[in-house]
């Protein structure tokens, strides 16, 4: 008296490959925000934008109560100044040098560096000789 697994065998089979052909395509992974967007986006997270604050639902909650404008911006100020603080928490903790780029400098070259010519050029207020 053994059980016969040949019906269940190709029903598990149909099964798998039915799950594979209807399987979801793979998400790629979405790029992080840089700090100018994360800031932007925390700047109106509770109160919103202008197109948003002009909802008929929005005006509503305000004039039952339900809404506070003044809180909502407070709230975004917090969460704000929250992150402008760990972001400087992080940039000024990690080394002990705050690196930043050099700038480009106009002052590359020095009078005594300069060419020496026996007259001075017009309306120069200088005058090298050599030595």
């Amino acid at each position: 008296m053994g059980i016969q697994l040949n019906h269940i065998s190709g029903l598990t089979l149909a099964l798998l490959a039915a799950a594979v052909v209807v399987a979801p395509a793979g998400q790629s992974q979405e790029t992080p925000q840089t700090i100018p967007e994360a800031m932007n986006d925390l700047t109106t997270t509770y109160s919103g934008d202008h197109f948003r604050n002009r909802g008929l639902t929005r005006q509503a909650k305000r004039i039952l109560g339900l809404d506070f404008p003044d809180r909502a911006l407070d709230w975004d100020a917090d969460a704000t100044a929250a992150a402008v603080r760990d972001i400087m928490l992080l940039q000024n903790t990690s080394d002990p040098t705050i690196r930043v780029p050099d700038l480009a400098t106009p002052y590359t070259t020095t009078l005594l560096t300069m060419p020496s010519t026996s007259t001075p050029y017009v309306g120069s207020e200088f005058i090298f000789e050599g030595l």
